[in-house]
């Protein structure tokens, strides 16, 4: 019975990828076309790892982690850093584009209904931006970071720093996907977390794991 137990709540922050269709970058999209840049980077957080039951979920929400993420979270700068990193990969590939600023929800964008074609879409319709942006392309990065905590039912095994990247980019024309992939990163933690000046083994993991994302990204692109 425990063993269905932990079945049934079994989840790892990487399966947050698990049903993400990956789709390597479409030359293409190195060409006089100008892409727009929407970056959504969510408040630093706590993630899962391993298997638990959901009275499991319940008895550890992760509430201690709040305020010491949150104390941590102006150091890392992190919207500033993804920014930087995209704006360095298109001028090395000589790829005209503009971030969009205006504040953006997923969620309000109308489903998009796929032709009957054999070319993969994004599920949300992005076209409005054509107009809207005057951009011929969408570069949609979000992304999710903060500590990993694993668990075995109610027993926390390990904490790591975690950076989570999705990337889509969409030919506004018809909505198809010229790239989309997900990705993630983690690196250990050096001693216990709530240790070293204003939670420096925090601080540090979580950088570390940004510094790793980074270097991920620019193989994407």
């Amino acid at each position: 019975m425990r063993l269905l137990k932990l079945t049934v709540g079994i989840f790892l922050a990487l399966t947050l990828t698990s049903c993400v269709t990956t789709l390597p970058l479409n030359q293409q999209f190195y060409n006089t076309k100008k892409v727009g840049v929407i970056l959504q980077v969510d408040s630093i957080g706590m993630a899962k790892a391993g298997g638990q039951g959901l009275l499991d979920m319940a008895l550890t929400p992760g509430n201690r982690f709040t305020e010491p993420l949150k104390k941590v979270e102006p150091k890392l700068k992190m919207n500033e850093t993804i920014q930087t990193e995209i704006t360095n990969i298109l001028k090395s590939k000589n790829k005209t584009f503009e971030f969009i600023t205006e504040k953006f929800d997923y969620s309000t964008l109308n489903k998009f209904e796929k032709p009957n074609s054999n070319k993969k879409y994004s599920k949300k319709d992005f076209r409005n931006f054509k107009s809207k942006n005057n951009v011929d392309e969408i570069m949609f990065v979000k992304v999710k970071y903060g500590i990993l905590v694993s668990y075995y039912g109610m027993i926390e095994l390990d904490k790591q720093g975690y950076v989570n990247i999705g990337t889509e980019v969409i030919d506004l024309t018809d909505n198809s996907l010229l790239q989309q992939e997900t990705f993630q990163t983690a690196a250990k933690m050096n001693g216990n977390w709530k240790k070293g000046d204003d939670y420096g083994n925090l601080t540090n993991s979580i950088q570390e794991a940004i510094n790793s994302s980074i270097t991920t990204l620019k193989t994407k692109f």
